[in-house]
């Protein structure tokens, strides 16, 4: 995945790159990666519910899901600007809590996982600034807060990834002395490999790459350690075909209408709210999991 990246990032380098292969690169990564590891949460929320010694509906937990997804779309509709910066912090917070895991439960680890990604997300999203904002004010409907608010951030790139890497150091030092934790070295140095090749990439495959190559992957294995699956994550891959599927075919017939309908409409910002929506209640399920690793 890193090779695919790193070619990639060559590629754009080199010449002019059909927005059609970065289109590809991203679905490519979110169907055999970002949406399995999100297929797979009924069976997440089953073992939590079972650990309990209480009996799982799965009905139940499709129907709760669902309607967090209903609501939330419902909030977007109402109050996108809001909206926007709740999944920012949200994503920030569910990234951070994957990335940096497993982590004592002390505050101060807590602070380090928000401020981890954040640092991650405002690092993908700074890979094209101007294609970023012209999102953000689609999506907020042209918020004159947001636009100010973003053409802040969007100057002061090197201030702002100052503040939060200083952050950073800081609340890993603190946590560390509140309550000490090992770093694996070999697999932050994967990790700084893969933040160089997304510095070189479009912010679409840039996303894709982090979100399918890193953080799915980082999921499924924390997964497979809490499902108690010795051989890895290729067992809750292939469980997760069923919903992968639907939500494939889902994509497919939605991309066709899109096409035939709405194709004078820009289909970013419908897709990044649609990420959004069905993000809060996968984020909810994996919060829980991670209070118990």
């Amino acid at each position: 995945m890193l090779l695919s990246g790193f070619a990639l990032a060559c590629a754009h380098a080199l010449s002019a790159v059909p927005p059609l292969v970065d289109y590809a690169f991203f679905g490519v990564f979110l169907i055999a990666l970002g949406i399995p590891h999100g297929a797979v949460d009924h069976m997440i929320a089953k073992q939590l519910v079972e650990t309990n010694q209480r009996r799982f509906s799965l009905s139940r937990f499709i129907g709760q899901y669902i309607l967090q997804i209903v609501l939330y779309a419902v909030f977007w509709y109402l109050f996108p600007t809001v909206s926007l910066l709740l999944f920012i912090l949200l994503s920030a917070w569910h990234f951070g809590e994957s990335d940096v895991q497993p982590a004592p439960s002390h505050f101060s680890w807590k602070l380090v996982q928000f401020i981890s990604g954040s640092l991650v997300l405002f690092f993908i999203l700074m890979r094209q600034p101007d294609l970023t904002g012209e999102i953000v004010q689609s999506i907020t409907q042209k918020n004159r807060q947001a636009a100010v608010v973003w053409s802040w951030i969007s100057g002061h790139v090197l201030h702002v990834y100052a503040g939060l890497s200083a952050a950073l150091g800081c609340a890993v030092v603190w946590a560390n002395t509140r309550a000490p934790m090992a770093f694996l070295l070999r697999r932050w140095g994967y990790f700084a490999i893969l933040l160089g090749v997304i510095f070189f990439l479009p912010v679409l495959p840039a996303f894709a790459l982090y979100f399918g190559g890193w953080h799915a992957l980082n999921t499924f294995h924390h997964m497979a350690g809490f499902m108690g699956h010795t051989n890895g994550i290729s067992a809750l891959w292939k469980a997760s075909l069923p919903f992968t599927l639907m939500a494939f075919v889902f994509l497919f017939f939605t991309a066709v209408l899109w096409q035939t309908r709405l194709a004078h409409h820009d289909p970013i910002p419908v897709l990044f709210i649609f990420i959004a929506i069905i993000t809060l209640p996968h984020l909810v399920v994996m919060h829980q999991m991670f209070r118990r690793l």
